[in-house]
């Protein structure tokens, strides 16, 4: 988020003293810093283990305004939500030997390696994405709509996530697709975005071949 937009959601939501919750799961790709730290009493802010050491370290984080304390504790605890004494116990070890910093440093490269891969192979479509995610948004081409591409994709043993997905409201979707690069091996996804960049320079004649 430029530092524009930033500041001028952040007016907005002082103004109308909105709380808001900050998904701060792959914040760690990044060295921006929360919302939090410039409104610390309208940010609740979530953070994990779960993605930046491994996916069965569940040990979650909320970091809260003063003021809201006590009802987020008592949601949580009304929900049943607790993490085992293993993972506070191995979580407060990767922390203070160094372990957690390291795997975030991998992490980074690697994500920034899955993206070079991505622009490779997806140049000349509408991408929007950053160089420090696992994630991008792909817009499709006006031949292609994103119900039909993910269909496609299927067929060839690739997943796409619809925007429609993502959609507040029905009807106000883009045309485009969510990948998420993290999952496969380097050499599969290298392989999956170019069947991928197949699928999408297919012409209208030839979607018979994707069927």
């Amino acid at each position: 988020m430029p530092p524009v937009r930033r500041a001028e959601l952040l007016r907005i939501v002082e103004r109308l003293n909105i709380t808001v919750i900050e998904d701060n799961v792959y914040g760690f790709l990044d060295d921006a810093t929360p919302l939090a730290a410039d409104a610390p009493d309208h940010c609740i802010v979530v953070d994990s283990l779960s993605k930046k050491v491994a996916p069965g370290l569940n040990l979650g984080f909320l970091v809260t305004p003063p003021r809201l304390r006590d009802s987020v504790m008592a949601a949580v605890r009304s929900g049943g939500w607790t993490a085992s004494g293993y993972a506070f116990a191995a979580a407060q070890r990767m922390m203070s030997d160094g372990t957690i910093d390291t795997l975030v440093q991998l992490k980074r490269s690697d994500a920034r390696a899955r993206q070079q891969i991505a622009a490779a192979c997806l140049s000349g479509f509408d991408v929007r994405t950053s160089g420090k995610s696992y994630h991008l948004w792909l817009t499709l081409p006006a031949h292609w709509r994103s119900q039909a591409l993910v269909a496609a994709a299927a067929r060839h043993d690739i997943g796409l996530t619809p925007s429609t997905t993502f959609a507040v409201s029905h009807g106000h979707a883009p045309n485009a697709v969510r990948l998420a690069l993290a999952g496969p091996s380097i050499e599969l996804l290298d392989t999956g975005l170019r069947m991928l960049a197949d699928i999408l320079n297919a012409k209208e004649d030839d979607f018979d071949l994707t069927e």
